[in-house]
């Protein structure tokens, strides 16, 4: 006789991110992930995150200055504590095994928040092994969170 139990419920996360990176010269690498969001202490900003174990991932921050609203918000440098509204994301794909990385330093984020979701479609790109690399992910109708998660930048 065989026992099985599960604390997610047996149900897989469901998507909730989809990224395409556009790796010069003809590369293109898409992935789909499921994601999740966490409130910042400072009370001013908010992370959202997905992640797979094959490796592929993608991290998101949003500043705002009283509360959450929709509409654009610019990349800002990862160091910029000031600038608000303003975003910063990151990703890490996989590309024929071989692990890749870098974060956004110029396009936007558009934030669309519908009651207890929130979408968020970033576009830009970041320098990768010295290649300037354009990026798109979007984040759709992830719920919104109630704890707490420090969310301090740290070079």
């Amino acid at each position: 006789m065989v026992f099985a139990t599960s604390c997610s419920g047996g149900a897989e996360d469901p998507i909730r991110v989809q990224g395409m990176v556009a790796f010069p010269p003809k590369d293109t690498v898409r992935f789909a992930l499921p994601a999740t969001m966490h409130r910042c202490t400072d009370r001013r900003s908010i992370l959202l995150q997905g992640f797979n174990p094959e490796g592929n991932g993608v991290l998101a921050r949003l500043r705002f200055r009283d509360s959450l609203t929709s509409g654009p918000y610019p990349i800002t440098s990862l160091g910029d504590t000031i600038t608000a509204p303003s975003a910063n994301a990151a990703l890490r794909y996989m590309l024929r095994d071989v692990p890749h990385e870098f974060a956004f330093d110029t396009g936007g984020a558009q934030v669309r928040r519908d009651g207890n979701t929130l979408g968020v479609r970033i576009t830009g790109s970041g320098i990768e092994n010295a290649i300037r690399t354009p990026a798109r992910i979007e984040f759709r109708d992830v719920p919104l969170a109630t704890d707490t998660v420090s969310c301090n930048y740290q070079p």
